[in-house]
């Protein structure tokens, strides 16, 4: 008999252990690929949840993963301050808390031409919703005591006595109206700043001038986005001029910035031409410049909302009048 007992003790341990374990795995990239290529419909109808884990598989020799901790170093695929770096080539990250987790890797061409992955994470579909509070119990341990949904009747049998109106005001002038509501604020069309890679897969490297000219003749760019210039940086580099002349003539005189680290975020943050230059070995006479114009930023355009007039009443019947003396010659 005892041993049935604690047959069925064990059992009953095993299958709680089982229903309550919901955490999956997931190999990223599927069996194919892995941590390879850039695949934006991987995570695409997944739902990954406290505890899932996933499994990133690459070559270390060229690659690895990097955990950034915020969504503008994941989109600049800024990895000067991770939040964790994996480089095994069999890499097992298991979530333990909610929220958006951002990964990366550190091959920056591999990471601007889109290998990096953003994963929301949720709450387990078992964790068990916090019960609320009990009421607080009463010291009266007796029948509860119900409040009367009414008073009680007056011991006057006469008729309700009823309290007057107020009287009226003693001013018999016009009422005095407070003034009118102040307008709405007025409409501000929401930002949308956006990253743009100098020269798309070629970037900074091209050397014909046109192709730059082409390439920011079809695109828009505002005050807040950002140029994104990718090259070599032992041969290479980008300076940013002030003006035409210094532009046409790779002439360095006017130099605003120099960047040098090969893989450069520029922010635009004037309205107006920018003139951007390549002054290393001669690349600018080879046709490695860009001359992009910036637009005022979408926040700084704002729509007023104009208050519709009221006409007076001598307004209306002026209105009237002349609409219907027009009809009568017509």
């Amino acid at each position: 008999m005892v041993t049935k007992k604690i047959f069925s003790f064990v059992l009953v341990i095993m299958f709680l252990l089982l229903g309550s374990s919901s955490a999956k795995t997931y190999k990223v990239g599927g069996s194919n690929y892995g941590w390879t290529v850039r695949d934006d419909s991987w995570a695409e109808h997944k739902e990954f949840h406290v505890g899932d884990s996933l499994i990133f598989e690459y070559d270390q020799n060229v690659n690895d993963l990097t955990q950034v901790s915020n969504s503008l170093q994941y989109e600049s695929c800024d990895n000067s301050s991770p939040k964790a770096v994996y480089n095994t080539g069999h890499d097992v990250v298991t979530f333990k808390e909610p929220g958006h987790h951002y990964f990366i890797t550190s091959n920056h061409i591999q990471c601007v031409g889109g290998l990096k992955l953003d994963v929301l994470v949720v709450h387990g579909p078992s964790s068990p919703s916090t019960p609320p509070p009990p009421p607080p119990s009463s010291k009266n341990h007796g029948p509860s005591r119900q409040i009367p949904s009414s008073p009680p009747p007056s011991k006057h049998n006469g008729p309700s006595r009823q309290i007057p109106p107020p009287p009226p005001s003693k001013n018999h002038g016009p009422s005095h109206q407070s003034p009118p509501p102040p307008p709405p604020p007025s409409k501000i069309l929401p930002s949308a700043e956006r990253m743009h890679a100098v020269g798309d897969t070629s970037g900074w490297s091209v050397y014909n001038s046109y192709y730059y000219e082409k390439w920011s003749e079809d695109r828009q760019f505002r005050v807040g986005d950002t140029l994104f210039f990718e090259y070599n940086k032992h041969i290479n580099d980008v300076r940013e001029v002030s003006n035409e002349l210094d532009f046409e003539s790779c002439n360095p005189t006017s130099t605003i910035a120099v960047y040098k680290t090969g893989h450069d975020i520029v922010r635009l943050t004037r309205p107006g031409v920018h003139y951007f230059v390549s002054l290393k070995s001669g690349l600018c006479h080879a046709g490695i410049k860009l001359r992009v114009t910036v637009q005022p930023s979408t926040e700084d355009v704002t729509v007023p909302d104009v208050p519709k007039m009221k006409l007076s009443p001598i307004n209306r019947c002026t209105r009237w009048w002349w609409l219907c003396s027009f009809r009568r010659h017509h």
